[in-house]
């Protein structure tokens, strides 16, 4: 590999350079023939012409490896494997009345603490932190390495730990925003769990914000569009305003839409594969193998080449042949 190529047009100084010494040669063989006279001149041409010819060939070997060196050869190196600064991941649950939806086994809630504990599991090493939200969001877990404590809460989720009603999206991602530590190169991801059904707030101005402060957010669809019938902890079906029993649908359309950003995924829990995929993209995001070739730059070869050619070319100038000169 060449660093700087262009040097190489320096190469044009190479034919004015080989008419400088020919006119050089002409000059010293016409000068000789008139200072040597009709005995001399024939001794005297021989070492010229040999002391010509090598102190020429070492001055275009000079110029031709100095222009090498200017060149900036590259090769070789050594091939090496940064990881990455670290992770922070916050895991972000709706626990809306709707999570207890059935239509995901064994329910909705339960199907993503399950799929965060086996996030915990499989990236050992990273900080987490738990935040759930239903009218309004709430961290409950600050950023932490102690994965356990995220663990122990996980069984505890239920719509029942909080009064409100609905479900703020909006605050529930802006709570999650606000739990990374700030001033620490680390890469920041939001795992966010829900259904997108009866949300609030407005999410439109998100994906930018989380753009600009180098968020990822892997949002997890818990539910389906088919939907299923919704029933309370106690096992009592929830009944509307008719009198019919709440059918929830998770609202695919949402989530699928705050997923427009290149640093925004939506998958779906259901997925048998919803595990290895989104640590497949975690890793991608975090960067958590870097391989990069640094090449050694061999400019110092051809520096010290072009360096040997021309104390050659003065020694060969210098020299005294047989007592000639």
């Amino acid at each position: 590999m060449v660093s700087r190529p262009d040097a190489f047009l320096l190469f044009f100084i190479l034919p004015p350079l080989f008419f400088v010494l020919f006119k050089r040669y002409k000059r010293g063989k016409r000068d000789l023939s008139a200072i040597g006279g009709k005995w001399r001149s024939g001794l005297l041409m021989d070492v010229f012409l040999i002391k010509w010819f090598f102190s020429s060939l070492l001055i275009i070997l000079f110029v031709i490896f100095s222009i090498l060196a200017l060149a900036e050869f590259t090769g070789g190196g050594k091939t090496t494997v940064e990881s990455s600064s670290g992770v922070d991941l916050v895991f972000t649950v709706d626990i809306s009345g709707s999570m207890l939806g059935t239509d995901v086994y064994p329910s909705r809630l339960k199907r993503s603490t399950d799929l965060i504990s086996a996030f915990i599991e499989n990236l050992p090493g990273e900080r987490f932190s738990l935040v759930v939200f239903k009218g309004s969001g709430i961290k409950i877990i600050p950023i932490t390495e102690d994965s356990s404590s995220v663990n122990t809460v996980l069984p505890y989720l239920n719509p029942d730990i909080f009064s409100s009603e609905g479900s703020n999206l909006e605050s529930g991602i802006r709570t999650a925003i606000n739990s990374f530590t700030s001033g620490e190169e680390r890469k920041k991801i939001i795992l966010l769990f829900t259904d997108g059904e009866s949300f609030s707030g407005n999410t439109s101005l998100l994906s930018k914000e989380v753009k600009l402060k180098e968020i990822t957010i892997l949002i997890f669809g818990t539910g389906t569009d088919q939907g299923t019938e919704l029933y309370s902890l106690s096992g009592e079906p929830l009944i509307d305003d008719k009198g019919n029993i709440v059918i929830s649908r998770q609202n695919t359309a949402l989530l699928q839409e705050l997923a427009v950003s290149e640093n925004i995924f939506y998958l779906n829990i259901s997925d048998s594969s919803v595990l290895n995929n989104s640590i497949d993209i975690i890793n991608k995001q975090a960067g958590a193998a870097v391989i990069s070739n640094n090449k050694e730059s061999r400019y110092q070869i051809f520096l010290s080449a072009a360096i040997l050619f021309i104390f050659l070319y003065i020694s060969v100038r210098i020299f005294p042949w047989k007592n000639t000169f």
